[in-house]
């Protein structure tokens, strides 16, 4: 095999997730069911080798946890999902200290450093708790911009942030957004890595990866198992609540519904047994 041969052949397209929440969520723990080890188990089933639980203002990260991720083939990466400038959602990796510290954005980039990243979630999705204009007024900060998993037919908030990320030059990044395990899967990105370097230090490698802006690939972006009724298309944006009436057109159960990003607007979400 020739030299460059085998340099290629250790390159390897690793699926992450960077935007999962779990049952220990501050804020969304009574949506989020499943345990951080449930979580890592269904991603390493799903083929998984990358995965951020990002809970709102905390770091579940530990060493038994990473080390139980690692023995199922996945790198955790620390990260959490802070409020900044009042109550902005921006994500944070491998900051290693309290939200307290991070919770505005002039912090975050004085913490900032080369292991470090920091990711604009949901820019542009209606709402006190995204970005919007943020973004471009501190766009040097953020070294990606997420393509959230949050989009449906004939509802999608993405379009303005890809148009942002281009204008810009930064990398978009598929998350999930994850709140229930079904949603694994759908929307995620794929990592290249290769080299001693992400074997021996692999969080570190990665983040430098993604921060570089590449090799990285969208993977796979695919709509919400839902049916919005016209009602919910048309607007107004916010606020647009679902009735009863309106699930049923949906063909969804109103056994279940989720506050879409506390912005406003109810999106409802099938369990499991509803998806079509």
């Amino acid at each position: 095999v020739a030299m460059n041969d085998e340099k290629n052949a250790r390159k390897r397209w690793l699926k992450a997730e960077l935007h999962s929440h779990c049952s220990l969520d501050p804020m969304d723990y009574r949506v989020c069911e499943h345990s951080p080890e449930g979580l890592i188990k269904e991603a390493a089933r799903l083929g998984y080798e990358v995965l951020a639980i990002t809970c709102h203002n905390l770091d579940v990260w530990n060493e038994d946890l990473s080390e139980y991720a690692r023995s199922l083939g996945i790198t955790l990466i620390p990260g959490m999902e802070v409020n900044a400038e009042g109550a902005k959602h921006t994500l944070v990796y491998n900051f290693r200290t309290g939200p307290e510290n991070l919770n505005t954005l002039v912090k975050i980039r004085a913490r900032s450093g080369e292991d470090t990243m920091v990711i604009a979630p949901h820019p542009f999705f209606p709402g006190k708790f995204c970005l919007g204009g943020l973004l471009e007024q501190h766009i040097d900060l953020f070294d990606a911009v997420e393509n959230s998993g949050f989009f449906a037919p004939g509802l999608d908030f993405n379009r303005r942030a890809r148009a942002v990320a281009r204008k810009h030059a930064k990398p978009m990044v598929g998350n999930g957004d994850v709140h229930y395990l079904w949603q694994l899967g759908r929307t995620y990105s794929l990592v290249q890595s290769s080299g001693a370097t992400f074997v021996s230090k692999p969080a570190r490698s990665l983040i430098w990866m993604l921060r570089a802006g590449g090799p990285l690939d969208s993977g796979a972006a695919s709509p919400l198992p839902i049916t919005l009724p016209r009602r919910a298309r048309s607007g107004p944006w916010p606020p647009c609540q679902l009735t009863s009436n309106d699930l049923k057109e949906s063909r969804i159960s109103a056994s279940r519904s989720f506050w879409i990003l506390n912005s406003g607007f109810w999106i409802p979400f099938p369990t499991l047994t509803d998806r079509r």
